[in-house]
């Protein structure tokens, strides 16, 4: 129960606490192999699911039948813990393990018996779900913008105010960030060195220096007037 007790949802809580909570309801673990596929993009989702060891990766089938990876999700943290509820209670992505993996599944009727018992566990819960779909509604606003160009440009400026610097320091890798916004990730680093090269930053891994602020603005505000596609984003 350690590990539980370093997952987000169960912050706050003591652990004799929840281990007398856990006593009450019912779970189970379950250890899936590498490259087996833990929920179905669209299965129901009728079980709350937390990796206590290992790595899943969440992917989303387009109509073509191609995989667009979403995101990595590693132990302590829950799969999709705001898809739990709802009338369209679903499954968003494909969920594969990218090692060995085990979990533990609590169904619905205990997480409901949960929020009733530990009124902290049903807080944290809302304070989880309201997280994942502000990163949700993050990954569909840079969705928006038609070029890595423009996406990068968005992103440097949220970072910028939010350090309140115009030079800064990446929180993401290129790989993560590249995932991110649903494009390759020798397209961004090809996107990243044109913008050194047309003088509009300067990139030294994850330090960035923005050169010429006002053209980073105007290119996402052409965004929303344009469909014009920067001659790399085509790899998109």
């Amino acid at each position: 129960m350690i590990i539980l007790a370093n997952n987000p949802l169960f912050n706050g809580i003591a652990p004799n606490v929840l281990t007398e909570d856990l006593r009450e309801i019912n779970f189970h673990t379950r250890i899936y192999r590498k490259g087996e596929i833990l929920a179905h993009q669209g299965d129901v989702c009728n079980r709350l699911v937390i990796l206590i060891k290992g790595s899943v990766r969440g992917e989303m089938i387009d109509d073509s039948g191609r995989l667009i990876k979403v995101e990595d999700i590693a132990a302590p943290r829950a799969i999709a813990p705001l898809f739990l509820f709802g009338n369209e209670n679903r499954y968003p992505v494909e969920v594969t393990a990218n090692e060995a993996t085990e979990v533990i599944e609590i169904p619905k009727t205990s997480v409901l018996k949960l929020f009733r018992k530990n009124e902290k566990f049903l807080e944290n819960y809302m304070n989880l779900s309201a997280n994942y779909a502000h990163t949700l509604s993050d990954k569909l606003f840079f969705m928006s913008f038609k070029t890595i160009r423009q996406k990068l440009a968005s992103y440097l400026l949220r970072l910028s105010n939010q350090q309140q610097s115009e030079h800064i320091t990446l929180n993401r890798s290129q790989q993560q960030l590249s995932d991110y916004f649903g494009v390759s990730r020798p397209s961004l680093a090809r996107e990243l060195a044109h913008m050194q090269e047309d003088k509009l930053i300067i990139a030294d891994r994850k330090q960035i220096t923005i050169l010429q602020k006002q053209a980073l603005i105007q290119l996402t505000v052409s965004a929303s007037h344009t469909g014009k596609c920067h001659s790399d984003d085509r790899e998109e």
